[in-house]
């Protein structure tokens, strides 16, 4: 209940501050530091609002790291809330091209792809969580995450990306298939 507040508060908080300035910025390739992440993405576009006084900087804190948990503000796939591409790829032995086109038949999901490419479900499940995982450790190491958070993202980690890996909705309502996230998972 509480994350749906947040996301629901995150949302409207966006909305009314200016969240057609904040997007385009996410969208932008070519404006974030290299090798950084979409939670630090969403930082940085939120970094003027915190500036002019419409958000503070803990709001735009506590927001980044929800839409990143929501897999919004990513550039292809990740851990977490969505699924990661490259380490999906990487896993099946595909291409992220060749994977996103498998992914946009009907009813395709990450399993049903895997099981096309002769690749056990449970393979991939375990590089999508060992993925995530080093992922949310770095957080850690990086000061991103605290501890307890961290072991609050990895409690149900499996879970999640086994209905994420066996979902045919893997486009998180973005007008079809396809994992969602950052290129580091």
């Amino acid at each position: 209940m509480r994350k749906k507040l947040i996301i629901a508060g995150a949302t409207g908080a966006l909305t009314l501050a200016g969240l057609g300035v904040a997007l385009p910025a996410l969208a932008d390739d070519d404006t974030p530091a290299a090798g950084a992440s979409s939670e630090d993405r969403i930082r940085d576009a939120l970094a003027g609002l915190v500036d002019d006084g419409s958000i503070t900087q803990e709001q735009a804190d506590e927001v980044a790291s929800t839409l990143d948990d929501a897999g919004i503000g990513s550039h292809g796939p990740r851990g977490g809330g969505g699924l990661g591409l490259s380490t999906a790829a990487e896993t099946l032995g595909m291409t992220e091209d060749e994977l996103r086109t498998a992914l946009e038949a009907d009813d395709a999901s990450l399993a049903t792809v895997a099981e096309a490419q002769g690749v056990a479900v449970d393979e991939l499940v375990a590089a999508l969580v060992q993925a995530q995982t080093d992922r949310i450790e770095q957080a850690v190491t990086d000061g991103d995450l605290t501890r307890e958070e961290a072991d609050e993202r990895l409690a149900d980690l499996e879970e999640r990306v086994t209905e994420r890996v066996d979902s045919t909705d893997l486009g998180g309502g973005r007008g079809g298939h396809g994992p969602r996230g950052g290129d580091g998972d």
